[in-house]
């Protein structure tokens, strides 16, 4: 993710993650995110974010980052197989 996405390309990649995880996502005009055991992750309009996985946080931080830490913890928590590939 070179550029910043959309707040609609973030709600679908949210979206896309809900499925994977089989969760249902969260979402209103400002806020987008979805929870599970384990594992949280939220995702604000104004572009900062925070996520949960295990033991790990991150909190406050540009939602693109957010999401990426959170991929990456929730592959190595063994939640997903593979990365989701770009927003598309």
């Amino acid at each position: 993710m070179s550029q910043s996405p959309s707040w609609s390309e973030l709600r679908r990649l949210i979206t896309r993650l809900g499925s994977e995880l089989d969760v249902v996502v969260r979402s209103d005009p400002e806020v987008c995110g979805l929870s599970g055991d384990g594992f949280l992750i939220s995702l604000h309009h104004t572009g900062q974010g925070d996520c949960t996985v295990d033991g790990l946080s991150l909190v406050q931080c540009p939602n693109v980052l957010v999401i990426d830490e959170f991929v990456r913890w929730m592959i190595q928590a063994g939640y997903l197989t593979q990365p989701l590939g770009s927003i598309a």
